[in-house]
C-alpha cells in the first residue's frame, strides 16, 4: 500500500517522503478499522480509497497555502484535513465535525499517527464562528464532500479567514459555475464584498472519467 501511494503521488507530480507515505497508508488503515462502527466511507477497497479519498485530497494542495492556520469543515474521516497535514506539515490544522463519534475517531487517528499541530474539534461551523478567537485567524479553509451553500463563503469564509486567506471547496470539474457564490451582483456579492471568486482548478484522478476541481475564493486584503 505504501508503494502504491508513492507511485500514485509520483505520477501526479507530488513528492512524498517514505515516512509521509507510511503515515498516509496508516490513516487509511485506521479508517477501515473504525469503518464498521462509524460508516466513515462506502469505499472499502484500499486501492480505490488511495485514489478517490487520498489522492483527491492532496492533488489540489498545489493551489492552496502550504503553511499557517487551516480549518477543515465537516472533515469526517479526515479527508482532506489529515492528508493535507501530512503532506503540508507547515499547516496548523483544525478538524471540525458536528459528529461526536467522528471526532472520537479523529482523535484516535491523530494520536496513532503521532501528528502534532492538528486538533480534532466537535462543533458546528455556525457556532465556531461565534467565538471571537476564531475570527480572522485562518489562512486556509477546506471543505470536501459537502454541498456548497453561499453562507459557507459569505459567513464562514468572510469571518474566519485572514485577509488574503483562501476558502477551498472540492467539486466536479464539469459542474456549472455556482453563480450564487461567484458572480458579481448576486446575493452573495451584495452581502459579502470581501470574498473574491478565483476560479475552479481542475484535475484528473486515475481511472476516474469525470474531472475533479477545487473551487477557490480569496478574502480581499481591504
Amino acid at each position: 500500500m505504501t508503494d502504491l501511494i508513492l507511485r500514485l503521488t509520483l505520477k501526479a507530480g507530488i513528492e512524498l517522503t517514505g515516512q509521509q507515505a507510511r503515515l498516509l497508508r496508516r490513516h487509511i488503515e485506521i479508517m477501515l478499522e473504525w469503518n464498521t462502527r462509524l460508516n466513515l466511507t462506502r469505499i472499502t477497497e484500499s486501492g480505490e480509497i488511495a485514489v478517490k479519498h487520498l489522492l483527491d485530497s492532496i492533488l489540489p494542495a498545489k493551489f492552496l497555502p502550504s503553511s499557517g492556520n487551516a480549518l477543515d469543515i465537516g472533515t469526517g474521516a479526515g479527508f482532506p484535513g489529515i492528508a493535507l497535514k501530512i503532506v503540508r506539515p507547515g499547516l496548523q490544522m483544525v478538524l471540525l465535525d458536528s459528529s461526536r463519534k467522528k471526532v472520537s475517531f479523529l482523535a484516535a487517528a491523530v494520536a496513532s499517527l503521532g501528528l502534532k499541530g492538528i486538533e480534532p474539534l466537535h462543533c458546528r461551523w455556525q457556532e465556531f464562528v461565534k467565538i471571537e478567537e476564531n475570527l480572522n485567524k485562518f489562512e486556509l479553509i477546506t471543505m470536501r464532500a459537502i454541498r456548497l451553500e453561499k453562507e459557507h463563503v459569505s459567513r464562514l469564509g468572510s469571518a474566519a479567514l485572514v485577509p488574503g486567506g483562501v476558502f477551498a471547496w472540492w467539486g466536479m470539474g464539469d459542474e456549472e459555475q455556482p453563480e450564487e457564490v461567484s458572480k458579481p451582483g448576486t446575493e452573495l456579492r451584495r452581502s459579502c464584498e470581501d470574498m473574491q471568486f478565483e476560479g475552479a482548478f481542475t484535475y484528473l484522478l486515475p481511472d476516474v472519467k469525470r474531472k475533479r476541481a477545487v473551487w477557490l475564493w480569496r478574502k480581499l486584503r481591504n
